[in-house]
């Protein structure tokens, strides 16, 4: 098998036009361009309103494999439509250019390690640049280009050899909500906890999806940045179409672009790159000879991960055989349990090695059309949102959606800390999964906050089910009668507090009565100079409520602000929403009063006339209480 790229099908012709078209989209705005590929696609425009869906996304084979798996593909990959022109940059202009007079898109320039500030701002000059600001930890600066034209600028820059990338300059919003308009429909995301996750980790590695499905539709635009050049077991198939739709479906659900202002968000909101793997005909059919050919191809492009969103309730040993050969060589592998409300195990959903999805609604419960027999991990199922062929968003149901939500989370994991193995990634999805509202089914439901804040190193494989294995393990933070916080508050909500001192926050946790809860407090949103303390720490013991108090001080010198804090409980024995397992605070912090009070001495009443020897009494009044002072420390003196 040769690797991806080595091979040149017969669609050249389709190809070439492919790229014509994503070089006009790199001409009016490029997302990401760098020194080794300046050829990166542009921000797509904004797509058209989404149709309500009309079909399902669940595509299951209907028959075992008639034919012996392939060993080799039937014809070769497209030439990448993305390679890097033939041309070599132009030379830095000599003079500096006239500066344009609409200089408003806000890029990010890295520049080499060493040039100095001076060398930045002539090369800058030079291009007709605008500069912004420095980041001089990063060699970096911020620039803005010509809001009608940036190419140019782009293209001068990188042909100075001190310029290692320009990259846009993205708006993120407060809350972390993308700029995607479909975002609000995708309710998914929020429950598995993704919306706590973008805009909070930064993602620096990169991870690719192998696609095994219908094809990709490449030009849509909520993809067109993320898509491969792809590859096809089936005769005569073009990866980077689709003509059946499922493909798309699944590619955007993974990872379609983000806060780009156009359709929905991916799950692998940044770093992750999609490979079509054409392995089902247009009818939404795939013989076993031609998926194995694919698993085969996809662990040898080195892929990350690997989604199959379709099954069959017959095993295949030849078909075990593949998913050993891609699980051996590091890969992930996703697949759907099924659409039939049946507990009969599938495939390869049920094969040793890959995660099997099942479906859930948004309660928790598994739905009514999903399979369980197979399940490993369930995931949301039902009204998802998603790039639809043709350049639309559409609401797909089925376990499809659900395995490309985990297939998803898993290439996150692996883009945030590429150094991770399979089982690990496997693990930590499992063993950070929230408990299911009704039947327990696997591991329980993804959370990708929890999945990518653990730092657990431990490693399991799916064992798959009968013939093969038991359906194991099951790792998951619950047991039979799961321990589930219900709600968290604060007392007082809004607290005030001069800089120097101290202030105590009552935090009062209720949980339902099963068992022993076990859980930390973690705290976020605080500025510098706010030092948090609970007490006690956690959440440990049967009682209920659980009562602590949060003690914040603030550091002598800090600025007066209103911070807004979040108080999280977490840990391997909570489960509920995230909402019951948070709660919102707010502090005032206020200058110090260093303002001299005024004291005033009377005569008490009664007393004897001071001309005489008489012993005479005073009282001490301070014009407002004073901390840490009393009238003894006044000292009298006069005649």
């Amino acid at each position: 098998m040769l690797p991806l790229g080595a091979r040149r099908g017969a669609g050249r012709t389709s190809i070439v036009l492919l790229q014509i078209v994503i070089f006009v989209s790199y001409l009016f705005g490029p997302v990401t361009v760098s020194a080794q590929d300046p050829s990166v696609p542009s921000d797509p425009s904004p797509a058209e309103s989404a149709p309500e869906p009309t079909t399902e996304p669940s595509v299951e084979p209907s028959a075992e494999p008639s034919v012996e798996p392939s060993t080799e593909p039937s014809d070769e990959p497209a030439a990448d439509p993305t390679a890097t022109p033939s041309e070599e940059p132009a030379a830095p202009p000599s003079e500096t250019p006239s500066r344009p007079d609409d200089l408003t898109r806000p890029y990010l320039v890295t520049f080499a390690s060493g040039t100095d500030d001076a060398r930045q701002r002539e090369i800058l000059d030079a291009v007709g640049a605008l500069d912004d600001g420095a980041i001089p930890q990063l060699s970096m600066r911020s620039v803005l280009l010509s809001q009608s034209a940036p190419s140019a600028q782009v293209d001068a820059l990188l042909a100075h050899d001190q310029v290692l990338r320009v990259d846009l300059d993205r708006t993120r919003a407060v809350d972390a909500a993308p700029g995607d308009p479909s975002f609000g429909e995708q309710w998914a995301l929020e429950q598995i906890g993704w919306t706590a996750v973008f805009g909070s980790v930064s993602i620096g590695g990169t991870a690719t999806v192998a696609v095994l499905d219908t094809g990709v539709d490449a030009t849509h635009p909520d993809l067109d940045g993320v898509v491969l050049p792809g590859y096809s077991a089936v005769d005569g198939a073009d990866p980077l179409t689709d003509p059946n739709g499922h493909g798309t479906w699944m590619a955007g659900i993974v990872a379609a672009e983000t806060d780009n202002g156009i359709g929905v968000a991916g799950t692998a909101y940044a770093g992750v790159s999609v490979l079509p793997v054409t392995v089902l005909g247009a009818d939404g059919l795939g013989q076993d000879s031609d998926i194995i050919e694919g698993v085969v191809h996809a662990a040898d492009a080195g892929a990350d991960v690997i989604l199959m969103a379709f099954s069959n309730p017959g095993y295949s040993p030849a078909l075990q055989a593949a998913i050993d050969y891609a699980w051996a060589s590091g890969a992930v592998l996703v697949a759907a349990t099924g659409n039939d409300g049946s507990s009969t195990p599938t495939f390869p959903a049920g094969d040793r090695g890959v995660i099997g999805v099942a479906g859930t609604d948004a309660t928790d419960l598994i739905s009514a059309m999903s399979n369980t027999g197979s399940a490993f991990l369930a995931a949301p199922g039902l009204r998802i949102a998603t790039t639809s062929a043709g350049s639309s968003v559409e609401e797909v149901s089925g376990t499809s959606a659900s395995a490309a939500l985990v297939a998803g989370a898993a290439a996150l994991l692996r883009a945030n800390e590429p150094q991770l193995s399979n089982g690990v990634v496997v693990n930590r999805l499992a063993a950070t999964a929230d408990p299911l509202a009704g039947t327990q089914v696997g591991n329980g439901r993804l959370n990708l906050a929890r999945a990518i804040a653990d730092a657990s190193l431990d490693e399991i494989q799916p064992s798959g089910v009968a013939p093969v294995g038991d359906g194991g393990p099951l790792v998951g933070p619950y047991v039979t009668a799961a321990c589930t916080v219900t709600s968290v508050a604060l007392s007082p909500v809004s607290s005030s507090v001069a800089d120097g001192d101290t202030t105590t926050v009552a935090v009062t946790v209720n949980k339902n009565s099963n068992g022993n809860c076990t859980g930390t407090f973690a705290i976020s949103g605080l500025p510098a100079g706010v030092t948090p303390s609970f007490t006690p720490t956690g959440i440990s013991g049967s009682g209920n409520p659980k009562l602590a108090n949060l003690q914040l001080s603030v550091a002598s010198g800090t600025a007066p602000q209103v911070v807004n804090f979040t108080v999280v409980i977490d840990g391997a024995d909570v489960g509920g929403s995230l909402a019951a397992r948070s709660v919102a605070g707010t502090l005032t912090i206020t200058a110090a009063d260093t303002t001299a009070p005024t004291v005033t001495i009377n005569q008490a009443s009664g007393q004897a006339d001071p001309t005489n020897a008489s012993p005479i009494n005073f009282t001490v009044v301070f014009s407002e209480p004073v901390s840490g002072f009393t009238a003894s420390d006044v000292t009298l003196s006069g005649t």
